[in-house]
């Protein structure tokens, strides 16, 4: 399904939240009170041998007097969580410097000043962004100082009129003056989305919320996920919106190359309809898409918390489980659709059970094969209610050789009736995924209990594995992003404290956050970002009273109210990513996908909380965008010092056997192999002669970028390579 925000409201209490301040203190006077949130047990010693007087102390809020010259000292001081001047001061909000410090973001933006030749913003890179809901005139899209607007192309997939080149649908917008003008009236999604992946922040104060890439240049995408007869669901992203994301990516990378500058693109969508192992059409699409320059980032899924996955390895016998549409019990009725296919050159069959709240089978379809390439709906009657049953059955993928079932059921009732799916085969693996409601964005799971209905020792619960989405979670050529926790809490434009932590932990990986691993047992998702109480824009033309508690600032610009609010979700862990490939891309506009995915999952950061990486939570670690230039900084150097002598080294990528011809006679060259950390794995010195082929056995190697040396007399010679 559609990768929503994830709105936790889990308390109101008093909580943690980072110290922010304004940057710009010159209409401060002398002395000064303020209100101040502190941590649990602070030592109010600290705060007196800093010359602050503590006044009174009401639990965690302490009022305080001090001489303006010493705010910074106050808000840098440990346990100080939250400063709010008395009458001169606006209280302080959310800053997604946070968010920056985390990645490691603020170091790259100030590189001049932490050893980079350079400060990098993503000039000359394109950031796509694939979604709904963009306000294209938010301030945010427009340059540092609010002039001009940085979206070159806009298409919005849903307007019947004027269709880009090569494309037969939507209506394109090319021009400044009809892009902003442009209302895209379906949420708000892609608005924070591509604030945090590329905002300039232009509107708020000292541009506290700008994202990751503010210079980039922006191409936005309107998804068509709906039709005439199919609206925004489950079944609608994979009869629909399939195809046109994979048109989005085209557009976006047709548009790149028109104009000579690398291009990365987000992807905060997904679903669960499809072998979750890189196999399914789109992502092998995303394969031929991708290479040199040409990047895309997706989100991996919010169903960490969620029962929606079984797996099963069967030997000749039966499993049964509950097929649940999650919230069922704030509906009168409920409808479920679950993809489920088996292991190779196999087959399973499958019947759906209604049982009432005596527990008694009133009605059951007859066990339907995947042996047979078929469509079967059945209309089951039972005490007075209609239950409608769907199967779709294919024998053998044309593509990964694998039997699959499609199931929908609608339960009229579901107070009470309940759906019991049995499934049976000789040998096959079979794994399933509920995505809830058919025709709408729900959620579905497979329990053993649920209310009345208890089944614990004899039904199969569901699992949050293997629960990276297809589209931004299992191709093999996207850098798929989990959501991490930067901060925790914060306070609303409102005054409101929304305290999160006990969710979830400052660094934890979000509750939330899909866990892999595809079913062919890769690693997902590949690296973690900030998912978690993100501060970004919001589309002023849908919003709505519910987000006031979430909203953390308002601004104006042109006359108009803007809003920045606080969400969750991968959906925002990607965009976070996004922005820092356009870094990357800024650096060395030719790394290619597998180039840039090595650099991020080599660089990561790996601590107590991620645990031994790789792992199906925390990928490779935490997304470390300051160790990644440096990476890609090397990686250029490496490449501008080619050698002069005729050697060749191929072939590259290579996988077990890596060949050095010379066409120079040097007696005595030493050889090494160094990964992009600068570590050496192999050393040999060898004669290379003329027309001398040397072997170097790379079987050893791990997947990635590697650098070979020749080192000749006093001089050395570089060439990289990629093993795979």
């Amino acid at each position: 399904m559609k990768l929503k925000f994830i709105l936790l409201f889990i308390g109101s209490c008093i909580g943690f939240l980072n110290a922010q301040t304004n940057q710009n203190q010159s209409f401060l006077t002398k002395p000064k009170h303020a209100l101040i949130l502190v941590q649990p047990n602070m030592d109010a010693q600290v705060l007196i041998q800093k010359n602050i007087k503590i006044n009174s102390k009401i639990n965690q809020i302490w009022s305080v007097e001090f001489e303006s010259s010493i705010m910074d000292s106050l808000l840098k001081c440990p346990g100080v969580l939250y400063v709010e001047q008395s009458n001169s001061l606006k209280a302080l909000n959310l800053k997604n410097d946070i968010e920056r410090q985390f990645s490691k973001v603020d170091k790259v933006h100030d590189g001049l000043n932490n050893d980079l030749k350079m400060n990098y913003f993503g000039k000359g890179v394109v950031v796509g962004i694939v979604d709904i809901g963009f306000q294209n005139n938010h301030p945010t899209f427009f340059d540092s100082e609010g002039k001009k607007t940085r979206i070159s192309r806009y298409w919005h997939q849903g307007i019947s009129g004027n269709p880009p080149s090569g494309f037969s649908y939507g209506t394109e917008y090319k021009d400044s003056s009809s892009i902003i003008a442009t209302n895209d009236m379906d949420g708000s999604h892609g608005t924070h989305v591509a604030g945090i992946a590329a905002g300039s922040g232009f509107s708020t104060q000292n541009r506290k919320y700008k994202g990751m890439a503010p210079e980039s240049e922006l191409v936005f995408v309107t998804i068509k996920y709906s039709n005439d007869t199919l609206g925004g669901s489950a079944l609608g992203d994979y009869v629909i919106a399939n195809p046109t994301i994979i048109d989005a990516y085209q557009y976006i990378f047709n548009y790149a190359t028109f104009v000579g500058k690398p291009a990365v693109i987000n992807l905060s969508w997904g679903m669960h309809t499809g072998p979750h192992d890189g196999t399914s059409l789109f992502d092998l699409a995303t394969e031929m898409l991708v290479g040199k320059g040409k990047v895309i980032v997706g989100a991996n899924g919010n169903d960490g918390q969620s029962l929606m996955h079984i797996d099963y390895q069967f030997k000749n016998d039966t499993i049964s489980t509950l097929v649940i549409e999650n919230g069922r019990e704030r509906r009168t009725t409920e409808s479920v659709y679950c993809d489920f296919w088996g292991s190779k050159k196999s087959s399973f069959a499958m019947k759906i059970q209604v049982i009432d709240s005596n527990l008694q089978i009133v009605a059951e379809t007859p066990y339907i094969s995947s042996n047979i390439n078929q469509s079967q709906q059945f209309i089951l009657n039972a005490s007075g209610q209609q239950f409608k049953i769907g199967f779709q059955c294919q024998k053998e993928n044309i593509i990964n050789q694998k039997p699959n079932i499609t199931l929908t059921a609608e339960n009229p009732n579901q107070s009470e009736f309940a759906f019991v799916l049995k499934i049976q085969s000789d040998s096959s693996w079979v794994h399933g995924w509920n995505s809830g409601a058919s025709r709408a964005w729900t959620s579905g799971s497979f329990r053993n209990e649920w209310g009345k209905w208890q089944f614990k020792d004899s039904f199969l619960e569901g699992n949050s594995n293997y629960t990276a989405g297809e589209n931004g979670g299992t191709s093999k050529a996207v850098i798929s992003v989990g959501a991490a926790a930067a901060r925790t809490a914060f306070v609303s434009i409102n005054g409101k404290i929304i305290n999160d932590s006990a969710y979830v932990k400052p660094g934890e990986i979000a509750p939330f956050s899909s866990r892999g691993p595809t079913v062919d047992g890769r690693i997902k998702p590949n690296i973690v970002a900030p998912g978690f109480d993100v501060p970004s824009s919001i589309n002023n033309r849908q919003f709505a009273p519910w987000m006031l508690d979430r909203t953390i600032d308002t601004s104006v610009f042109r006359g108009q109210t803007q809003y920045w609010m606080a969400s969750n979700g991968t959906s925002m862990a990607a965009p976070h990513v996004t922005g820092i490939v356009a870094l990357l891309l800024e650096v060395y506009p030719e790394l290619s996908a597998k180039d840039i995915q090595f650099i991020l999952e080599s660089t990561a950061e790996q601590d107590a909380q991620t645990g031994t990486v790789p792992n199906n939570s925390y990928g490779y670690g935490k997304v470390n965008a300051y160790e990644a230039v440096l990476m890609a900084l090397q990686l250029l150097k490496v490449n501008s010092y080619l050698s002069p002598l005729e050697l060749r080294i191929f072939p590259n990528p290579c996988t077990e056997v890596l060949n050095i011809r010379s066409r120079s006679d040097l007696s005595e060259a030493e050889i090494s192999i160094f990964n992009a950390l600068g570590q050496t794995q192999i050393l040999e010195t060898e004669t290379l002669s003329l027309g001398f082929l040397k072997q170097l056995d790379v079987s050893g190697l791990n997947n990635g970028i590697y650098i070979i040396k020749i080192k000749y007399q006093d001089n050395c010679y570089y060439f990289k390579f990629l093993k795979n």
